[in-house]
């Protein structure tokens, strides 16, 4: 029963992800009591994983010795060569911000999904649902700013500086992170 419960716990974990579950809801899915569950949490054994409790919920993290490799893969993700419209595009979603899609296009003059979705796949930009405009807001993460080096948007060169030094401030940027590996 042990090894069953352990992988039930697991499997509820996994699948709540970061928001993680609360313990009466463990306590009722798993049709246990509070003993057994604390029982089972303190026996889970989960090779590169553990256990974190917030108050009265429980969530499924990554040991701390496992990060130099979770940093490592995100670094990788971010590190192959975004294309020349993909750094338009973000050059626009820096200075724009919040810019939806069409925002996008609009100043372009083509159409934008390609680079928009790399982006958001190399964890550069994310979308986010507004409730008073009908398409999704795009921002720079956290991750951009580390890539670029930038500790805040106010960092970015801004448009009364010389086109010169802007063009300069991204090719330095890019540079330093790897000949135009971002």
């Amino acid at each position: 029963m042990a090894h069953n419960l352990n992988a039930a716990i697991t499997a509820l974990l996994y699948t709540v992800g970061e928001d993680g579950i609360e313990a009466e809801q463990l306590i009722s899915s798993l049709n246990i009591d509070e003993a057994t569950l604390a029982e089972a949490m303190a026996s889970l054994s989960l090779p590169g994983l553990t256990v974190q409790k917030y108050g009265n919920t429980y969530v499924l993290t990554t040991e701390k010795e496992m990060e130099p490799y979770i940093e490592s893969l995100i670094l990788n993700k971010v590190s192959t060569k975004l294309s020349q419209a993909s750094m338009e595009v973000l050059a626009i979603i820096a200075y724009n911000q919040p810019v939806t899609r069409s925002d996008i296009e609009l100043i372009r003059g083509i159409a934008s999904d390609g680079p928009v979705k790399t982006l958001i796949a190399k964890g550069l930009v994310e979308p986010k649902q507004q409730p008073d405009v009908r398409g999704q807001q795009l921002y720079t993460t956290d991750l951009f700013l580390n890539v670029f080096g930038l500790n805040h948007l106010d960092d970015l060169p801004t448009t009364d500086e010389e086109t010169e030094e802007i063009e300069s401030f991204f090719s330095n940027l890019v540079n330093q992170k790897g000949q135009n590996n971002i």
